[in-house]
């Protein structure tokens, strides 16, 4: 099968691979579309210490049940979503959905499981879901993302007419504010210093989309927001969040840190916020699910790029290098 091979730091090529045997529990998917998230970006170009070399790349994917290897509740031909996240069967974490909590959690194509930016992708049968009817075949593979901002606001305990802040206009960014919408908050802004992302914003229904690239409007939205929720993830983006919480409110950061950054816990503690992270997702993608297959998250202004297998390298390395500005680029095996 051929197969997007990453061999080591930005040495990402079209190999021809043999297909993997299966063993029990496992399902062979056949790929039809696979998104190129953030951490792909990061894996390539070397800056995930846990990616071992070599490996396949790609965990945002649908495709159609090719074969089953032992009792699975799928069937030939059924299309599926991945959600991949591989932990351990018999760990009670496991057993309770927490599978990002598993000490064995990994990430399909990221750390030493091949991924999806292949023809065909061999996965544990409980990393399968069935994709919605009527949803097109991107927006089946962007389930996986809108999960990650589903999380976020799950975590930050959204309730119906709040207002939320969303720093990053990102893939996940654009996700979420159309994701807190659909969810009941009652006014959404979003900032980055992208005025392309920002225009995109407003046209997926954000109130406000504010452009910081002369800083964050610190004086303006002092203690405006019930929650903020944090897709970059600096020191200066975690002070933000906490200015502009309302007494009481509460702070997601999802954006990984670039290290360790000091808190303001004396203003937090002074506001009485509540900080939480969001990384990955439980074993539940129902509300992604039904958020697009309802139609209240719209994912194809976000896709920037449509390529081939064969031409993603090349494309890949253009955005890595900053030559190219892509928010979510869809690869078609």
């Amino acid at each position: 099968m051929k197969a997007l091979l990453l061999k080591a730091p930005r040495q990402l090529e079209i190999a021809d691979l043999p297909a993997a045997p299966l063993q029990a529990g496992q399902v062979r998917v056949r790929v039809r579309k696979v998104g190129v998230c953030g951490s792909d970006y990061s894996s390539v170009a070397g800056k995930l210490p846990f990616t071992r070399y070599p490996i396949v790349p790609g965990h945002e994917a649908c495709g159609d049940v090719m074969e089953c290897s032992g009792d699975t509740p799928f069937r030939i031909g059924e299309r599926v979503v991945i959600h991949p996240i591989l932990g351990d069967r018999d760990d009670p974490v496991f057993a309770r959905g927490d599978v990002h909590h598993c000490d064995s959690t990994e990430v399909l194509g990221v750390v030493s499981r091949n991924g999806a930016y292949a023809q065909e992708v061999v996965v544990e049968d409980y990393m399968l879901r069935p994709a919605p009817a009527g949803v097109d075949d991107e927006t089946a593979a962007m389930v996986e993302p809108v999960a990650v901002a589903v999380r976020a606001l799950n975590r930050g305990a959204l309730s119906r007419g709040e207002r939320v802040l969303v720093l990053g206009a990102g893939n996940i960014g654009l996700l979420l504010i159309q994701a807190a919408r659909a969810l009941g908050a009652g006014r959404v802004v979003v900032t980055d210093l992208a005025p392309s992302r920002l225009r995109l914003a407003e046209t997926l229904g954000v109130d406000e989309a504010v452009d910081v690239r002369g800083g964050f409007p610190a004086e303006r939205f002092e203690k405006s927001f019930d929650l903020v929720i944090d897709g970059v993830g600096n020191e200066q983006t975690v002070a933000d969040a906490v200015v502009a919480c309302r007494r009481g409110g509460r702070i997601v950061v999802y954006g990984v840190p670039p290290g360790e950054i000091r808190f303001p816990l004396k203003t937090a503690f002074a506001k009485d916020l509540t900080l939480a992270t969001s990384r990955l997702y439980d074993a539940d993608f129902s509300t992604a699910l039904r958020l697009v297959s309802e139609g209240r998250i719209r994912t194809h202004p976000l896709i920037t790029h449509r390529v081939a297998l064969e031409d993603a390298p090349e494309l890949i390395g253009r955005i890595l290098d900053g030559s190219e500005a892509a928010i979510k680029v869809m690869i078609t095996p």
